[in-house]
């Protein structure tokens, strides 16, 4: 692959890059995501990663991969009749400061065959979904399938604090990276400059794009979605202008315990570019900032948001008594839980699948963050959702 020395110059080289593997070069609007694009690879040269041996490559390949997604939402656009597309009704949203039990609570509920689910491998190629039988023999799946290998390859000890899997649900924010106007940017990469131009974007753009997204993938199905992103704490205002009538699980845990988790996985991403430079002081920074200002923001829009909308998990008591947890949701918002259900959800908890890899292993002072210092930063939210 040639890749160029610099990357603002690398702009039309991943537009090539994705067109040759696609065979298609309709991204869609450039304002939807040029802008982002644009300050993304200038703050990458700026002020971004200390790039190890293959590091570059890895960078210019993950954004490969989300101009893919541009270009094969594209087409699925433009191909799916307008009959298939379905309006999406009281979709079931999980959200929460990272590591609060959303991706736990999150596969759980997906046992459930009442809801569908935003799968792995079709946030990378969004196409309607076509039936799980015949995922093994799709190019797409078995693509996403190598990427993932690839990536856990790279990275083993992701296995035990994030697994993905190409066949399971995943992050809605795999889908709004599209818009390039992203917290993951500045999560995974060293990119200060780019996250101060992120902190003053609205990202309405993308979160129609990732409505339009679940239509496509959802065509023809009519059962209600399941979603789950942390980062929409950041951004409830958009998520309910493109879901009015969204059922949102706000999931809750001390911020003392979450938030080293956090910069605990995402070390481990930033590792893949930036080797043994990675500064687990700056992640720690930039992570306690981000969401202190997330659980804020959330905080105040629900003061204006009905109540029976939302309900809150405490992660501890979803730990204790997780079919407590499910019984309590479904009866919130309306859910039959069928017994078949029910039996199907006590096996995977008796399996823990979650922990099937191993511990997670880190501390908060690896990361620069004192408890106390956490706790004053986030007094109000810990007060409001009694986490003490």
């Amino acid at each position: 692959m040639n890749i160029p020395n610099t990357f603002s110059a690398s702009g039309d080289a991943l537009h090539a890059a994705a067109s040759a593997a696609t065979g298609l070069d309709d991204f869609g609007p450039s304002h939807d995501y040029q802008p982002g694009l644009t300050r993304l690879l200038d703050a990458l040269d700026r002020d971004g990663p200390r790039l190890a041996p293959g590091g570059r490559e890895f960078v210019f390949g993950t954004l490969v991969g989300v101009l893919v997604a541009r270009l094969t939402l594209q087409r699925s656009l433009r191909d799916l009749p307008e009959e298939a597309a379905r309006t999406i009704v009281r979709p079931l949203v999980i959200t929460g400061v990272p590591r609060t039990g959303t991706t736990a609570l999150h596969k759980l509920l997906s046992v459930d065959p009442q809801f569908q689910g935003l799968e792995r491998w079709l946030t990378a190629f969004p196409v309607p979904r076509p039936p799980r039988a015949s995922w093994p023999s799709n190019p797409m799946y078995q693509a996403t399938v190598a990427g993932i290998e690839a990536f856990l390859a790279r990275a083993p000890e992701m296995r035990a604090a994030h697994d993905m899997v190409a066949d399971d649900v995943d992050e809605c924010l795999e889908v709004l990276k599209q818009g390039f106007c992203s917290n993951t940017y500045g999560s995974t990469f060293r990119v200060p400059g780019y996250d101060a131009w992120w902190a003053g974007q609205d990202e309405g753009a993308s979160y129609r794009r990732y409505a339009n997204a679940l239509s496509v993938i959802g065509a023809g199905d009519a059962r209600p979605w399941l979603l789950k992103n942390p980062g929409h704490i950041h951004t409830l205002d958009h998520l309910l202008a493109v879901f009015p009538d969204a059922c949102i699980v706000q999931t809750h845990r001390d911020p003392v315990q979450a938030l080293p988790s956090l910069c605990s996985v995402l070390a481990m991403a930033r590792r893949l570019s930036e080797g043994d430079n990675v500064v687990p002081a700056e992640i720690g920074a930039r992570e306690i900032a981000n969401w202190e200002k997330a659980v804020t923001r959330a905080m105040a829009l629900r003061e204006q948001a009905p109540p029976r909308q939302f309900l809150d998990v405490r992660h501890r008591d979803f730990h204790r008594d997780p079919m407590g947890v499910v019984r309590r949701i479904y009866r919130h918002f309306g859910y039959e839980l069928s017994p078949q259900v029910e039996k199907a959800m006590q096996a995977r908890i008796h399996a823990n699948p979650e922990g099937r890899h191993g511990a997670h292993f880190y501390t908060s002072e690896h990361f620069g963050l004192e408890p106390g210092a956490i706790r004053e930063r986030f007094a109000a939210y810990i007060e409001r959702y009694n986490l003490a």
